[in-house]
């Protein structure tokens, strides 16, 4: 498994509530926190949308040290919420909060004419276009 795709397991979706169990009920209130704060939420989709496009499109590639750097931002503002590091991880591994994700970085894909999850041609120019723009997902992405 690449570095990246490890760090994207934890940090990808720094997400919470699990709800399967009593206990995810339990989960669901106590990170209600994370799952609300705004800084979390856009960066987390933004994560998701980024690595998207680098699983996507062969011309974009992830910049490994802006990633990290943003994912370990994240890490760090959760924790400074007063979660522990492993209530943290807890959030990220999430099934469903990773699915929640996925849902909304598929509407943004689709508000932006991308057809489908193998759509590369349109995950590109979504990719391109970030890039071009310099917004939160464009800074996490290269052209290779």
């Amino acid at each position: 498994m690449k570095l990246y795709a490890k760090v994207m397991a934890v940090s990808v979706l720094v997400m919470a509530t699990g709800l399967l169990t009593a206990a995810g009920g339990a989960r669901a209130d106590q990170y209600e926190t994370l799952r609300a704060d705004p800084r979390l939420h856009n960066g987390l989709l933004a994560v998701t949308i980024g690595r998207h496009i680098e699983r996507t499109c062969p011309s974009i590639d992830r910049r490994s040290l802006a990633a990290n750097a943003f994912l370990l931002g994240l890490a760090n503002h959760a924790m400074g919420l007063g979660y522990s590091r492993g209530e943290v991880t807890e959030y990220v591994e999430d099934d469903d909060e990773q699915e929640r994700y996925i849902v909304l970085a598929r509407r943004y894909f689709a508000e932006r004419g991308v057809t489908s999850d193998e759509d590369v041609e349109g995950a590109c120019r979504v990719g391109r276009d970030e890039i071009t723009a310099g917004s939160p997902i464009g800074r996490l992405l290269r052209e290779g």
